[in-house]
């Protein structure tokens, strides 16, 4: 049978729309193959959150599909370097996770080997995004992926890896950026965190996926460790030294996992004393007047000299 199914979606056309297997919902045609192919703008990604799931499946339990060779499938492939990459292949009714675009490119694929009177197909909505699927903080137009926290707008909050908690994309780096008011900490705790990489060094000699952390704006802070890997349990909290703090998160195009949830907090660090009493471990100079005398801190405050002189004339 043949039938015409092939899409090519652009962003100029709309920014967010949904793609169905023919017919859907009702059973979609054998021996078919769809292409919907996806084109984005500039710095555009294209987001792929899928709905619905149920395609023939006939070596097992749809449910939990362990091979998608013969059977109906969905096919995800994405362009590294400008060479197609696939993404991922999904089959059965299990509803797969959430894609991201490494770049303006996506490619989806559609293969119907037979029909069924039984099967619904599938059904995805799809979006171009600017803001990598991340919904917290300010944007930071110094990054192409970057955004700010600062204490002044709010005390706490969370953030995530790009497309969470879908699969992040490839090639990818994101940069995150806390503000701190002044005497101000901030504290990160990661509720989640798998990141493809080999601990514990995470690095990109071992093809590692990271998030590193920072003191400092542009320069590796290196006396903190990355992060990769799965991580549970425990000494998943990392700390600021001071007011400002940096968080980055890389992929490469190699593997990809489901990333990361962060919760964060700004502390006050500091102790505040108050300016009636002297903050000194020196022992007090004393002027001598006519008999009278005063007593003055070092590093007292002017007005403090000025009280003594006052008294000095009192007397």
């Amino acid at each position: 049978m043949a039938t015409n199914c092939n899409r090519h979606i652009s962003s100029a056309d709309g920014k967010n729309g949904t793609i169905t297997s023919p017919n859907y919902p009702n059973p979609y045609p054998g021996d078919i193959t769809c292409r919907f192919t996806f084109e984005g703008s500039g710095p555009e990604r294209v987001q792929l959150r899928f709905t619905h799931m149920d395609l023939y499946f006939p070596g097992g339990n749809a449910a939990k599909p362990h091979d998608c060779q013969a059977a109906d499938s969905v096919t995800i492939t994405i362009y590294i370097n400008g060479e197609p990459t696939d993404l991922d292949t999904k089959c059965g009714r299990e509803l797969p996770p959430m894609y991201m675009s490494n770049e303006h490119r996506m490619t989806v694929v559609f293969r119907s080997l037979t029909y069924s009177h039984t099967v619904t197909g599938f059904q995805a909505d799809y979006a171009f995004v600017r803001n990598f699927g991340i919904s917290t903080g300010e944007p930071d137009s110094r990054y192409l992926c970057g955004f700010n926290y600062k204490s002044i707008l709010a005390s706490s909050g969370f953030f995530t890896s790009p497309n969470y908690p879908g699969k992040y994309p490839r090639i990818t780096e994101c940069h995150y950026l806390f503000y701190g008011q002044k005497g101000e900490k901030v504290i990160i705790d990661f509720t989640k965190f798998e990141v493809d990489g080999v601990k514990p060094n995470c690095d990109e000699e071992h093809k590692s996926d990271y998030v590193s952390f920072s003191n400092f704006f542009t320069t590796q802070d290196r006396k903190m460790d990355r992060f990769c890997g799965l991580r549970t349990g425990k000494n998943n909290t990392v700390k600021s030294d001071g007011e400002f703090f940096k968080v980055t998160f890389k992929s490469n195009g190699i593997y990809d996992a489901l990333g990361f949830m962060a919760k964060y907090r700004f502390v006050q660090t500091n102790n505040k004393q108050s300016p009636d009493v002297p903050k000194t471990s020196k022992a007090p100079r004393t002027y001598t007047i006519g008999g009278d005398s005063c007593s003055l801190y070092e590093h007292s405050q002017q007005w403090t000299s000025i009280l003594c002189l006052l008294v000095f004339f009192l007397l």
